[in-house]
């Protein structure tokens, strides 16, 4: 059976000095054994003076070893998840909360149209708790556009209706689903715009 001997780690000095034709006679020492370092900082006349500051780094490195300082291990960042790296890109559409029974839905602006020529800030906060009250009722999801014709009498016609009493009846029922024609996007503010 062979022993395997340590054979210890060499102490390395390294004299930083500036140039010959500097006035500034100031250096840096840096003595290092393994992990450990010290920098040590020093200004001298001559450079018989050198061997007296290489002696005192070397009694303060041996100070640090004596007693080493304590470094935290730095813990590798953890990797993300997948839900993390796949999260979806932020909408590049402005959206308008709809409120529910439970919390709030983002829906984009795009989604929820009045078609029906009423413009003012009243009828569009109608139109958003309409969107709430189809999407508490599941006939609509907030992800495919909806047009309202004529929002007071859609709010007067659901006015009675629960959750419940909704699950009798189609999205078509109440609204008209699909894009806009190009004449009703033009004539027609967008929803943020007259809730601003």
């Amino acid at each position: 059976m062979s022993s395997k001997s340590s054979t210890p780690k060499p102490t390395v000095l390294t004299l930083t000095l500036p140039e010959a034709d500097s006035e500034s006679k100031s250096g840096t020492l840096l003595v290092q054994r393994g992990d450990l370092a010290r920098v040590h900082q020093f200004t001298y006349e001559r450079i018989a003076d050198l061997t007296e500051v290489i002696a005192d780094a070397l009694i303060a490195f041996a100070a640090v070893e004596a007693d080493p300082p304590i470094i935290p291990d730095q813990t590798p960042p953890k990797p993300q998840s997948r839900k993390q790296a796949e999260q979806p890109a932020p909408p590049s559409e402005p959206t308008v909360d709809i409120p529910l029974k439970k919390g709030n839905k983002a829906v984009k602006i795009s989604h929820l149209k009045i078609t029906g020529g009423e413009t003012d800030a009243a009828a569009y906060r109608q139109a958003v708790m309409i969107a709430g009250k189809l999407i508490d009722g599941k006939l609509w999801d907030g992800d495919s556009p909806i047009r309202i014709d004529d929002v007071y009498a859609l709010a007067k016609k659901m006015k009675h209706l629960t959750e419940r009493d909704l699950s009798l009846f189609a999205l078509t029922d109440f609204v008209r689903v699909g894009d806009a024609s190009a004449s009703d996007a033009e004539a027609l503010p967008d929803v943020m715009e007259v809730l601003d």
